[in-house]
């Protein structure tokens, strides 16, 4: 699709200048790919990505807009320090919805508060009667991967039909932290969107909705789905590096050949100047692990208080994984054949539609193999952590 834009010399004049080019990438090309150096970002050139009756930057002179833009605006000291909204999750997300875009680092971004500005390609030009509502529903499609993080750290400026963009630009001291990517993909379908008659960002605040659909090997069936159930079985008894340890174990050996951190259709992934792959990949593999967690302790906090629930089990049907509030029951001691220690622990589910259901855990100690002792010191230690106990007093048990 043709794509008009419009170009300012500078973000003080009124004036544009009406542009043309044949794709997505090819605008990226052209003013993305490589950062302007300056000292002060006032200099810079902007883009608006609207056509103009006549060449007066303002809202009741727009014809029509052919790009969808979204201002990433974090600032460290807002209360979110550690849990900004990082490029290579909105990457993911872009990606599982197959978009074609891009991403570029603005002119204050660094590391510890990222800012950057998404660009996506829409179907059809988008009129000015309906810009809100296709935005906001294109908003609400990528948030919901994003948990509402990204309503939070978002410019509102994308409500402004007029609203101009610096280029890619960077500060001379932080040049080596910018970045911008394109990744090929279908245009938002914009007629979809329309349909939906969105008001995110407008007049709702985010509310958790179904589960995003897999389109791609980021979704639901794909590696990182995977690695993520890894984190969630392991976020209440292990630290961050531990996690991030055993997942970058698991892609190794689960997707030896395919794995998803050495998969270089993801920049995060690409090794930087003087870094290795291997070095590269578990760069990649820490950022997955500290994002991913810090999502599903965000959705921990939303569960609110847990009611306890004291009842007889209703069935005896396979339980399934799930978040729930357990007790110790019983503890039997009882050694094993060849005169080993061992312990089999009785839990109690005391929440959720599985309350009163039972299950056993087994642990070895003395006389038994090395290999069941490591795993049971390994699961008495995660129960310790998860639990405020000592691992002492739970040993003497």
């Amino acid at each position: 699709m043709t794509i008009k834009y419009s170009t300012q010399t500078s973000a003080a004049t009124g004036y544009v200048s009406t542009q043309t080019t044949d794709s997505l990438k090819s605008l990226f090309t052209a003013h993305f790919e490589i950062p302007t150096v300056l000292a002060e970002k006032t200099n810079a050139k902007t883009f608006v990505p609207a056509t103009f009756r006549i060449p007066n930057r303002c809202d009741t002179n727009v014809i029509s807009s052919s790009l969808i833009i979204f201002d990433i605006d974090q600032k460290l000291g807002e209360g979110y320090d550690n849990d900004m909204v990082a490029l290579e999750e909105v990457e993911d997300a872009l990606l599982d919805l197959n978009l074609e875009h891009f991403v570029y680092t603005s002119h204050s971004h660094t590391p510890e508060a990222p800012r950057f500005r998404i660009v996506i390609a829409p179907s059809r030009p988008v009129f000015p009667e309906e810009h809100s509502t296709i935005c906001a529903a294109m908003l609400e499609a990528l948030d919901d991967f994003l948990d509402g993080r990204l309503l939070r750290a978002i410019d509102p400026c994308w409500r402004t039909l007029s609203q101009c963009y610096y280029v890619y630009t960077s500060h001379p001291e932080r040049k080596d932290h910018a970045i911008s990517f394109y990744n090929p993909g279908s245009p938002a379908d914009v007629d979809d969107f329309k349909l939906h008659q969105s008001t995110y960002g407008l007049e709702v605040e985010y509310k958790p909705g179904a589960p995003r659909k897999a389109t791609g090997q980021t979704g639901a069936r794909g590696r990182s789905y995977e690695l993520n159930r890894i984190i969630g079985g392991m976020i209440t008894s292990s630290a961050q590096d531990e996690i991030a340890k055993r997942i970058f174990e698991v892609d190794n050996i689960v997707h030896a050949g395919n794995e998803y951190f050495r998969d270089m259709q993801y920049p995060r992934n690409r090794p930087r100047p003087g870094e290795s792959q291997e070095a590269a990949a578990w760069r990649s593999c820490q950022i997955f692990a500290k994002s991913h967690i810090n999502s599903l302790k965000r959705k921990f906090k939303k569960q609110g208080d847990i009611k306890i629930v004291n009842k007889k089990a209703e069935s005896t049907e396979a339980m399934p994984t799930h978040d729930a509030m357990i007790k110790f029951k019983s503890f039997n001691f009882k050694p094993t054949k060849s005169g080993g220690e061992t312990v089999l622990i009785e839990f109690q589910v005391m929440s959720g539609e599985h309350a009163g259901r039972h299950f056993w855990h087994r642990v070895y100690g003395k006389g038994n193999s090395e290999i069941a002792i490591k795993i049971s010191d390994s699961v008495i230690s995660k129960i310790s952590k998860a639990t405020n106990i000592e691992m002492k007093a739970l040993q003497m048990l």
